[in-house]
């Protein structure tokens, strides 16, 4: 185990003032896209950030123009200011992820995968709940790029990925640092003064057990998540196994994937009767219908299973 992990995160970046902005965007009632274009637009890094994440192969802009319009307009205003927001808190942090044998890019495209399967999985079933977890979902993962700057300089990544091939990621940061990126992530976010709303569903998302009821709902959808979008696997159809293993109790509490307000239980959905609308209406004007077909089986398992 690292001994001496904690140096690795004293001395966090600065965060840029654009973040300040886009809160006070978050907060307004009397937004528009043309408003938070404007914020995104005046700082150029963030800027092309958001350019890079619109070319990842899970959006589908139906030969429109990539643009934040249309980026808002095939997800939604507070998915697109979420992931502004969360592309802010990582500006400084873009060192490589070599012990996990991913690179940057691949980070930003798991933490965005994840952030979209919480917009498309909750924002028919609960818009409050779907918001409160975008950023979440994003920055759980946070401290990946830390772990890998660790692992990397004190020669263990070949270990490492041993560790994690013959067990998985989280025992591995367990083994090798102390902790699990959620719990480190977690960490990073408090000494920046994020609100608890954030940290506590990410500091329980791998401790179930001991998470307070009043964030066991939030924590079990970003262990969810995080399984899916694995950083080096995303979408493997045996981490989407993985992700419905979980203990009766906490199944029953996780909400419906609908786009009918009239489809309120499993059998409705098992059916098939408004299977094919319900996938189109989510996905296929969201995603590629490459990608689709993949989500697809995700969002079907967790309906069945949960």
């Amino acid at each position: 185990m690292i001994k001496n992990f904690a140096k690795y995160i004293q001395n966090l970046p600065t965060l840029p003032e654009i973040i300040i902005d886009l809160d006070s965007f978050r907060k307004s009632k009397n937004r528009n896209f043309k408003q938070l274009a404007m914020i995104i637009k005046k700082d150029k890094s963030l800027h092309l950030d958001i350019l890079k994440v619109m070319d990842f192969q899970i959006f589908d802009f139906l030969n429109k123009p990539k643009n934040i319009h249309n980026f808002i307009l095939i997800t939604s205003l507070e998915f697109v200011c979420a992931l502004a927001t969360s592309l802010s808190f990582c500006r400084n942090i873009k060192t490589n992820l070599f012990s996990y044998t991913a690179t940057f890019d691949d980070f930003l495209y798991s933490n965005t995968l994840s952030m979209l399967i919480v917009e498309m999985w909750l924002k028919k079933s609960d818009k409050k709940l779907k918001d409160e977890l975008l950023i979440p979902a994003f920055l759980q993962d946070l401290a990946k790029p830390f772990i890998s700057q660790a692992i990397s300089e004190n020669k263990l990544t070949e270990q490492f990925l041993n560790e994690i091939k013959n067990s998985n990621m989280s025992k591995a940061e367990e083994k090798f640092i102390g902790f699990n990126s959620q719990r480190i992530s977690s960490t990073i976010l408090k000494n920046w003064g994020l609100s608890h709303n954030i940290i506590f569903p990410i500091l329980f998302s791998k401790d179930l057990k001991n998470c307070p009821d009043e964030f066991r709902l939030k924590a079990l959808i970003l262990n969810i998540v995080s399984i899916v979008s694995n950083l080096r696997e995303p979408l493997l159809e045996s981490n989407i196994k993985k992700a419905i293993k979980k203990d009766n109790t906490s199944k029953k509490s996780l909400p419906k994937i609908s786009t009918n307000p009239n489809i309120n239980n499993k059998s409705s959905l098992s059916s098939g009767k408004f299977l094919n609308k319900n996938v189109e209406n989510i996905f296929l004007n969201n995603l590629s219908a490459k990608l689709a077909k993949i989500i697809e089986k995700t969002i079907l398992f967790l309906i069945f299973f949960f």
